[in-house]
């Protein structure tokens, strides 16, 4: 009986733990609205750069997830983070970085697959 309660209770343990960071997660700021482009966010410690490439000047970093506006799509420079590799970076507004022209690396902007659908090349 013992040996049932603590299995329940570490399946119990693992499942909750599961929900909340899937809750923490599927967490995300909305675009504002009225904003050209296509509405996004960028993911949390990402860098916004001057262009497309790993040498462009780094405008800042994002410290929670942010929104943006994505205007287009261009291959740059190929980058490998976190298990995934694209050479697809995104440019338009990121909220807090007041320039038109910002780039992000593509495996960083939440649009589901790089080139993103419905978002024309530059």
């Amino acid at each position: 009986m013992t040996r049932r309660i603590i299995s329940t209770a570490a399946a119990g343990l693992v499942l909750g733990t599961a929900l909340s960071l899937l809750a923490v997660v599927g967490t995300a700021e909305a675009a504002p609205s009225g904003v050209r482009g296509h509405a996004t966010t960028v993911q949390a410690n990402s860098n916004v750069r001057s262009g497309p490439f790993e040498a462009s000047d780094i405008l800042g970093t994002t410290t929670k997830v942010t929104a943006a506006s994505i205007d287009c799509w261009l291959d740059g420079d190929t980058v490998t983070a976190g298990g995934y590799t694209t050479n697809v970076w995104y440019r338009g507004t990121v909220a807090g970085y007041n320039r038109n022209n910002a780039w992000v690396w593509g495996g960083n902007v939440n649009v589901g697959a790089d080139p993103a659908p419905g978002i024309p090349g530059c």
